[in-house]
């Protein structure tokens, strides 16, 4: 009866121990900010140039926000040559793609 006794109570706390230790937060990713040196809609492909001289590409999301001073938040708005700060994600399979898009300065192209 007393091995049971402690079999049980060990059951007990391994199943409230081992939830709590697989929690995980989900990575939102990395914010970068730079300019955008050009944009395809058609393919959600942005050429980006990160603060530091480092020229990269992604691609935005079906779901990607572009927060600026327009009311809908569309990366259609999106031009080269805008200032940006996007929000990177990195998954573990697949491409980098980008989930949001902040003005910080607009196009000094005409």
């Amino acid at each position: 009866m007393k091995h049971r006794l402690v079999l049980f109570t060990l059951t007990v706390l391994a199943c409230f121990w081992l939830p709590s230790t697989a929690s995980a937060i989900r990575p939102m990713g990395t914010t970068m900010t730079g300019v955008v040196q050009s944009v395809d809609h058609s393919t959600r492909w942005i050429t980006f140039e990160q603060d530091g001289g480092r020229v990269r590409q992604f691609v935005y999301s079906e779901w990607a926000r572009f927060w600026h001073a327009e009311v809908e938040p569309l990366p259609a708005h999106l031009k080269p040559g805008m200032r940006v700060q996007i929000n990177l994600h990195s998954p573990l399979f697949g491409p980098d793609f980008v989930r949001q898009i902040v003005l910080l300065a607009p196009s000094l192209k005409p």
